[in-house]
């Protein structure tokens, strides 16, 4: 089967825009339970995912999803730290959400046609 990149890139984007949020029930104190023992996995699935790109797609990956709203980087400056143009940008990113949706729990994530 034929993967849709399209709609597979759209679900990667909102699951993975969720970490902050999954990060927040995972650190709260006094709860247990199988809602943070799951966001826990969930954070521990992405840290490690992030941790095994390189430089330049970490910093993307980053920028986009696992930095909290105060620390995100422009994309103009962004651009100049990594010495890319927007189009570069677009096709790492989306490059990166499709191996994300390929790895994450046997291809859970993915689309197909």
């Amino acid at each position: 089967m034929k993967i849709n990149e399209f709609e597979t890139i759209k679900r990667v984007y909102y699951f993975l825009k969720s970490y902050q949020t999954l990060l927040k029930l995972a650190n709260m104190e006094d709860t247990n339970g199988a809602f943070k023992k799951k966001a826990i996995e969930i954070v521990n699935i992405i840290d490690r995912y992030k941790d095994s790109l390189s430089e330049e797609k970490r910093e993307i990956f980053s920028n986009l999803f696992t930095r909290s709203q105060k620390e995100v980087i422009k994309l103009s400056k962004l651009y100049k730290c990594l010495k890319i143009d927007k189009d570069k940008y677009r096709d790492i990113k989306n490059e990166i959400l499709i191996d994300f949706a390929k790895r994450y729990r046997e291809g859970a994530l993915l689309v197909f046609e």
